[in-house]
């Protein structure tokens, strides 16, 4: 190589040629699978390299949280969970060479809630009493789904977009009710395992006895009323003809004198529990 200046003057001394090699920026993309996932799930976050000199050094925010990570190979993962919905984007990354660039690459994580919901069924009731057990869907995503146990048996509420619900049942008693598990339209579930246990008290019965014809001179006979099962005390309305008595606060037996002529017809009974007698 000659250098030539402005008076003709050729310089002959060698210069040695001198090799420039430019590296590529570093560069790097970002993915995140499986999405979306329920609440306690976990996914894995993808760096793959497509240019540079390992090791890389990435830059990038969580949700705006800066984070680093740093990539020897040709790529690199990790374990994320979060309980909410996480954009991932790309900041920067820097490769042996120092060289740097700047990225926006970004990915998404859909993070679905665990159902809840609330339960409930009466603890007592009466021997063929119609129930409900009752449910309200607290958060999810419709349908929700259901699977609850009567004494060891499992059953499925079909699947609704109600908030509110229920399902009509026949309890026995010391029947016990769990609910197992709540899915929802995303297959997000919610172990439960709860249980409540119904107590069913049974009718009470009652017949009359005595009276029979008596003289109408202030003679008087004995009306009898005589209740099985149930829970003292109890309220009696009766009739007399067409005379109608109410007594409340009476014992298995209840009886009195009376002289009033007339049929005497057990109209209604009802118990400390409020269950009604249906044998009369």
């Amino acid at each position: 190589t000659n250098v030539i200046d402005a008076n003709g003057c050729v310089n002959q001394n060698n210069i040695n040629s001198q090799n420039i090699y430019v590296n590529p920026l570093p560069d790097v993309n970002i993915s995140v699978s499986p999405s979306p996932i329920c609440d306690g799930d976990t996914a894995i976050l993808f760096f793959n390299t497509l240019n540079g000199q390992p090791p890389l050094n990435v830059a990038y925010n969580a949700n705006g949280t800066l984070r680093s990570e740093t990539i020897l190979g040709a790529g690199s993962n990790i374990i994320v969970n979060p309980n909410t919905t996480t954009t991932y984007q790309l900041d920067s990354v820097s490769d042996a060479n120092q060289c740097k660039n700047y990225l926006s690459d970004n990915t998404e994580l859909i993070v679905n809630v665990i159902p809840e919901m609330n339960w409930n069924v009466p603890s007592e009731v009466c021997d063929n009493d119609i129930v409900y057990l009752s449910f309200e869907f607290l958060t999810g995503t419709p349908p929700w789904d259901v699977i609850y146990n009567i004494n060891g048996t499992d059953y499925n509420l079909p699947p609704t977009y109600n908030v509110l619900d229920s399902v009509s049942i026949l309890p026995l008693n010391g029947s016990v009710y769990s609910v197992i598990s709540l899915t929802d339209g995303n297959q997000c579930k919610n172990l439960l395992n709860e249980a409540l246990t119904i107590v069913s008290y049974p009718l009470p019965e009652v017949v009359v006895s005595g009276g029979g014809s008596i003289c109408d001179d202030g003679s008087e006979t004995d009306i009898i009323f005589e209740i099985s099962s149930g829970s003292p005390p109890y309220s009696l309305n009766y009739s007399a003809g067409l005379i109608s008595h109410f007594e409340s606060n009476i014992g298995n037996i209840y009886t009195f004198p009376t002289s009033q002529t007339g049929i005497y017809t057990i109209q209604n009974l009802t118990d400390a529990k409020g269950c009604e007698a249906i044998s009369i």
